[in-house]
């Protein structure tokens, strides 16, 4: 079974991988720009709710670093799902996408799951 470290650095990283496909699909706008922006919304609330879990754990600085930065990612991104002529400032979306790489890696660090950290020049 895994403890709640696990499920957190599971799912951070599944919020990583949406996030890098919708950075791919930030200058879209179709379908799969609007679906990709609902996985991670959804991966995203599922962090969410598991930080509650252990408040030890979900309000360690590091974690409330990396539900920040995940905000003000999603943040450039809100309204795509429902209007898919929508913009986004693509400008800002490489920038933060590579500082919630670097939280992340705090995270996992912190959790004491170095094996887990991501190198951001190939994730």
């Amino acid at each position: 079974m895994e403890n709640l470290s696990e499920i957190l650095i599971k799912q951070g990283k599944s919020v990583l991988t949406n996030m890098k496909d919708l950075k791919r699909l930030s200058h879209k706008k179709n379908k799969d720009r609007a679906a990709t922006y609902e996985r991670l919304s959804a991966n995203q609330h599922s962090f969410n709710v598991h930080t509650y879990v252990d408040p030890n754990i979900g309000q360690s600085n590091e974690v409330q670093a990396f539900k920040q930065k995940l905000e003000e990612f999603n943040g450039i991104f809100v309204g795509v799902g429902t209007d898919f002529e929508k913009e986004v400032n693509e400008e800002l979306v490489g920038p933060i996408f590579e500082e919630t790489l670097v939280l992340y890696n705090e995270m996992v660090t912190a959790l004491g799951y170095e094996r887990e950290v991501v190198n951001p020049k190939r994730f």
